[in-house]
């Protein structure tokens, strides 16, 4: 004997003579569509009479309601370096059937310990993407053996879970050896502020100064200029990295110097640097060459034409999807994991217009 056929919001559209939708809507009661008392009741008549089961949600279903989502930490959104990786990381996660979730968090950490808070609560969410250095590094390496949680970012060994990573310095060494085979032999480079926890911002200038000195050339030949956090602070979220470049080398323009190129610690910074010197009258790279890190889109478009350091913004974003449906997959087949992911993307120089020989 066969088994009974399951009836079907389609069989019942049959039995009634109506669409399959309408009558997918009146047993879902559905509050914004209008129908006739008299047609929903034929409706829920026919369902009794066939013998048609409402499909239930299972416990899984009802108690995991961020099992499909995954949280981005971010900073903010104004550089496109974040933006391009949120995009890329919605992509790929959208491939796997996952949602993201996108928390700017403006590196405030009390808005960071909120979300952080948050998914204590919401043990099964389907994990974590860093983009950038948390304020709670011991409290996350804690919450990544119970959350998959994947940063990108600089290298830091003080990380216990998963991480894919681009070395501060390899990309200013790139930059330095590019000025000084253009005869540069002064530069001066332009950051965000100097912290303990965001460290790629001091690497940077290490590395510069490291290359510079193993090419004979003395301590003085870079230098650094940075905001206070207090001056950042007053700046606007949405302008906050081109705002850095722009004010701090209006500011040394005017004092003077002896540099023939700027360096700014990203990409944005690099775009306020040329802003202040298009405003001042001064051409690039004729007067000063600038280069900046990340390659974002904005870079190659021909009236900015940036040299800069690309470093695989969007296969990282894939790579970090990757990273938390592994480690899903293997927390599904009760498979212990004895490992963490530590992954490195080589970086390159982009060489543009907006650097040149050294004019003495």
């Amino acid at each position: 004997m066969g088994l009974k056929k399951k009836v079907t919001t389609k069989d019942i559209a049959d039995h009634v003579g109506l669409s399959q939708s309408a009558v997918s809507m009146i047993l879902n009661n559905k509050t914004n569509v209008s129908f006739s008392d008299s047609t929903r009741q034929k409706v829920l008549d026919a369902a009794k009479e066939l013998g048609y089961q409402k499909k239930k949600k299972s416990i899984e279903q009802t108690s995991k309601p961020l099992s499909k989502v995954i949280l981005i930490m971010c900073p903010f959104l104004s550089n496109h370096y974040y933006t391009t990786l949120v995009h890329s990381i919605t992509e790929r996660a959208h491939d796997y059937g996952y949602l993201t979730f996108v928390a700017p968090t403006l590196r405030n950490p009390s808005t960071e310990q909120y979300y952080l808070d948050l998914m204590k609560n919401n043990l099964d969410t389907a994990g974590i993407v860093y983009l950038y250095p948390t304020s709670f590094l011991p409290e996350v390496n804690d919450m990544s053996k119970q959350i998959p949680i994947v940063n990108i970012g600089d290298k830091n060994d003080e990380i216990t879970f998963d991480s894919i990573h681009v070395s501060s310095s390899k990309p200013a060494r790139l930059v330095a050896e590019h000025l000084i085979s253009l005869g540069h032999r002064k530069i001066t480079y332009i950051s965000t502020p100097i912290s303990d926890i965001e460290r790629s911002r001091s690497k940077r200038y290490d590395a510069l100064v490291a290359t510079f000195k193993e090419h004979g050339f003395g301590d003085d030949c870079v230098s650094i200029r940075s905001l206070s956090p207090g001056e950042y602070n007053l700046l606007s979220p949405n302008m906050l990295e081109y705002s850095s470049g722009y004010n701090l080398t209006k500011q040394i323009l005017e004092e003077g110097t002896d540099s023939t190129a700027f360096v700014g610690y990203n990409d944005m910074v690099a775009f306020g640097i040329l802003d202040a010197l298009y405003e001042l009258k001064y051409k690039v790279p004729n007067d000063f060459s600038v280069c900046g890190f990340d390659n974002i889109p904005m870079a190659d478009m021909n009236r900015i034409s940036l040299t800069t350091v690309e470093h695989s913004i969007e296969a990282k974003g894939r790579e970090a999807v990757d990273i938390i449906v592994r480690i899903r997959d293997s927390k599904t087949k009760n498979q212990p994991r004895s490992f963490v992911t530590k992954l490195e993307f080589e970086p390159f120089i982009v060489k543009r217009k907006s650097t040149g020989r050294a004019k003495f």
